[in-house]
């Protein structure tokens, strides 16, 4: 009873309402539709019927606000009320048709295609719960070029797809076949192996990197990182580097030793252009890869590794001077600056680059000690340098920061136009069948759509095609850097792009990856919840129309 006489408040409400911003001329229409609605029954059909006579009137109100003068003239008659309304309903048919076609006409730009494409990555995660858990499952679009890359024996291309799939058992599969077409490409091992290189085929692939490039250090590094992934499967991941095995702290000693390090990233940028220009991919995650734009001087699996063995070789160096081992202590130190040269200006890499300050100081300190004024002066340069290039990266990663800002603004607008593009889709397409339902015939000449449909067809449509333009040129900019990239091998602006393709993949309302598990689980909720309301609603509905029957067989 208490829901029955609130739907009755609300229609008269919005009757009156509606009666008061009216132009007078259609004001003993509006109280006749007033008067009228004490005799519809039901209660909901009562609220319908106030909704569509509100319609009308707040058009005329409407009409009367655009052209002033076009209701000065009383109207006689209900029916020429409705005379009136017939072109405004026809106007309004045609707007929300040209609307509509506006928005489709977007999908023939391949940019806006792939804009569509980048603001659906956000519900990915929310529909497939179960690969959160687990990693995502296989890429359909990897598969297919898998399978057109092993018919052409494409090496390349088998590479691509290698260092991309998160199958570890596929991943080594493709990435030994690449190899065995064409030796030239055994750095992959290098990229499909790690992060966690647990896998028994790091056992022969890194005797192939190092017989292949004997030279370069981060074949000690993959053993470094197998020795840490060795130590989490038993259970010692919380050991400190003093504690470190002798294996872990020999790979490593090797790898500050080592001549040259080579992440082979400049490899990957060379050979994913060419495959995507060959094989024509336009997906813009599977063209940037994990690293890519940020100039890593290091891969992520030896960041922490030559982090923590920095910080052993410095402390190592103080006690051997403490004993007066002044030599033993040079050469530690020693091996932490040339490792940090190795790794050149990065400033992906300041909290290892913070060391290489400390060791001039102390190469400095030693110098002079030992009375050579020359070389003291000299590593205290080299600090002077290593200072200045610390501050100018820092600068860039504050300028870097301000671009990320943007981009994930840009990454909102995307995913918020996306979100709107299907919602008023959806509305379009609801109004659409709701006419064609009601009017049981799918001639143009017999649809009568009521004012509420036309209302919410036509909002629609305009959400559809202000979404439609504002997902087009926020991403616009973010699909010029990408085609720049492949046909050009520019580099300029991949950074940002990264960041914005890293940010689109956040559900929109998450605060990051790490916000992401609580909006899944929010939207789930909700979607139940809502679920849930409309189960009870139709069981209220089932049970009131069923009381008057009961009531009439008593």
């Amino acid at each position: 009873m208490i829901l029955a006489a609130f739907l009755r408040t609300v229609a008269i409400a919005l009757l009156r309402l509606a009666i008061w911003i009216a132009p007078h001329d259609t004001h003993d229409w509006g109280r006749g539709m007033l008067s009228e609605l004490n005799h519809v029954e039901g209660n909901w059909s009562a609220l319908l019927w106030a909704v569509g006579g509100a319609g009308v009137l707040a058009k005329h109100a409407m009409l009367a606000l655009i052209l002033p003068g076009s209701h000065r003239r009383t109207v006689s008659s209900a029916s020429e009320l409705f005379a009136k309304e017939l072109p405004m309903r026809k106007a309004t048919l045609t707007a929300t048709a040209a609307c509509i076609a506006a928005s489709l006409l977007f999908f023939l730009a391949p940019t806006f295609r792939q804009a569509f494409q980048v603001s659906l990555a956000q519900w990915h995660d929310v529909l497939h719960v179960d690969q959160r858990w687990r990693g995502r499952g296989p890429d359909p679009e990897l598969q297919a070029l898998a399978r057109k890359a092993e018919q052409n024996h494409d090496a390349e291309a088998l590479a691509f797809v290698a260092v991309r799939t998160e199958n570890p058992s596929e991943a080594a599969r493709l990435a030994e076949e690449a190899v065995h077409l064409d030796s030239n490409l055994t750095w992959v091992y290098a990229i499909a192996g790690p992060p966690c290189p647990t896998s028994a085929k790091i056992n022969s692939w890194v005797p192939a990197l190092e017989q292949w490039d004997p030279q370069n250090a981060l074949s000690r590094l993959i053993v470094a990182e197998k020795l840490d992934c060795d130590e989490v499967m038993h259970g010692l991941s919380a050991l400190r580097p003093p504690e470190k095995s002798a294996a872990w702290k020999d790979a490593m000693a090797v790898a500050f030793q080592s001549p040259k390090l080579d992440t082979y990233f400049s490899r990957q940028k060379e050979l994913d252009r060419r495959v995507m220009l060959r094989y024509k991919l336009h997906n813009p995650f599977q063209a940037i890869s994990d690293g890519f734009g940020f100039g890593f001087a290091l891969p992520s699996y030896g960041i922490g590794d030559s982090h923590e063995y920095a910080k052993l070789l410095l402390a190592s160096g103080q006690a051997l001077e403490s004993r007066g081992d002044r030599k033993g202590a040079f050469e530690k130190y020693w091996a932490v600056a040339r490792f940090g040269q190795m790794m050149g200006s990065s400033t992906s890499e300041l909290f290892v680059q913070r060391y290489l300050p400390d060791a001039y100081q102390r190469l400095a300190r030693l110098s002079e000690a030992e009375g050579n004024h020359t070389e003291a002066a000299f590593y205290a340069s080299l600090k002077a340098q290593e200072t200045q290039a610390t501050q100018k990266a820092l600068a860039a990663l504050r300028g870097e920061s301000r671009g990320s800002d943007l981009a994930h603004w840009s990454a909102f607008l995307v995913r918020l136009s996306g979100l709107v593009l299907l919602v008023s889709s959806g509305l379009v397409l609801i109004c659409a069948l709701g006419v064609v339902i009601r009017s049981r015939s799918l001639r143009l000449s017999a649809l009568r759509p009521s004012p509420s449909s036309l209302t919410v067809g036509f909002a629609g449509a305009i959400g559809a095609l202000l979404s439609s333009a504002v997902l087009y040129v926020s991403y616009r900019p973010y699909s010029e850097i990408l085609q720049r990239f492949v046909s050009k091998g520019d580099e300029a602006g991949l950074s940002e792009l990264s960041n914005f393709l890293f940010a689109t993949q956040v559900p929109l309302g998450a605060h990051g990856f790490l916000g992401a598990f609580d909006a899944v689980f929010h939207f789930w909720s909700i979607v139940t919840l809502l679920c849930v309301v409309a189960l009870c609603f139709a069981v209220i509905l089932h049970f009131r129309h069923r009381r008057p029957s009961s009531a009439t067989v008593a």
